[in-house]
């Protein structure tokens, strides 16, 4: 029987392979750990940023419904203090009219059986319709239609109404009058369906002079003229404060995603948002 010895340069050798293949691997340790303690500070941030975000759009909608109270109440008052301020007896008939809630009607004929890619709209592409406090963004098929797209915005975040009118267009329309309604899409997809550059913005419109009219009895002619005066400046009051609100809230709305996309990471995560 014969013994096979290994001198000590080659068990050097072994020796230093096995080192250097340990090392290796610790490496490739050490960089995968550090691929997940990223994936997990990342992963904070987002969840902090949705977080941030849902407290920011729960601010923006409390504080515009404060502003809007707060200016419909003023102008209650100033109604009122012109209808019992007068010496002639005169009096409103109706009250106050409400906004019109934002609306908006595209310019291509469609029906609820018209194919999204007759249209020109591919797999993938995007349709989105903004509240300015919620989204609701619907993602093409290939195969569906526009009555898929209109379920998807009756049923999405987006507090709005979708529907088809007497002469076969999109129409999309705001649940109250306070909220200013933004279509968008993807490519050339909003235009598609009759929301291109120019009519992609509605916003709630004031009521007019005549809706918010009222009626006085006069025992003099200069009383009468009072009266009339009161009442156009009231109507015109109302109009400033429904136009102030519009613009607070958009104001708003733009500094609260302003202040999202600063304090969290941009990509996949922000985009959970939308």
């Amino acid at each position: 029987m014969s013994i096979q010895s290994i001198s000590f340069w080659q068990q050097d050798q072994n020796y230093w392979q096995q080192a250097q293949a340990q090392s290796q691997a610790s490496t490739a340790d050490d960089a995968l750990i550090n691929v997940m303690g990223q994936a997990q500070v990342t992963l904070a941030k987002g969840l902090a940023s949705i977080a941030n975000g849902t407290a920011l759009k729960r601010v923006n909608s409390e504080l515009s419904a404060a502003v809007q109270s707060a200016l419909q109440g003023s102008s209650g008052t100033s109604t009122s203090s012109s209808a019992t301020g007068g010496t002639t007896g005169a009096a409103s008939n109706s009250a106050p009219a409400s906004p019109t809630p934002a609306t908006g009607t595209g310019t291509v004929p469609l029906t609820t059986t018209t194919s999204l890619s007759s249209l020109g709209i591919l797999p993938g592409g995007t349709f989105s319709v903004d509240d300015g406090t919620n989204i609701t963004q619907y993602t093409s098929t290939g195969t569906d239609t526009v009555a898929d797209l209109i379920n998807a915005i009756n049923n999405g975040a987006a507090f709005v109404t979708a529907s088809i009118n007497a002469g076969g267009k999109l129409v999309i329309a705001a649940r109250n009058d306070k909220e200013t309604v933004t279509v968008a899409g993807s490519g050339n997809d909003a235009a598609a369906l009759g929301f291109g550059t120019g009519n992609d913005s509605f916003m709630p419109k004031a009521p007019s002079a005549s809706a918010s009219g009222s009626t006085s009895t006069p025992s003099a002619s200069s009383a009468g003229s009072t009266t009339g005066t009161t009442s156009s400046t009231s109507t015109s009051s109302k109009s400033s404060a429904s136009k102030s609100v519009s613009s607070f809230a958009e104001e708003i709305s733009s500094s609260a995603a302003s202040i999202l996309s600063a304090s969290g990471v941009s990509g996949t995560l922000v985009d959970m948002l939308a």
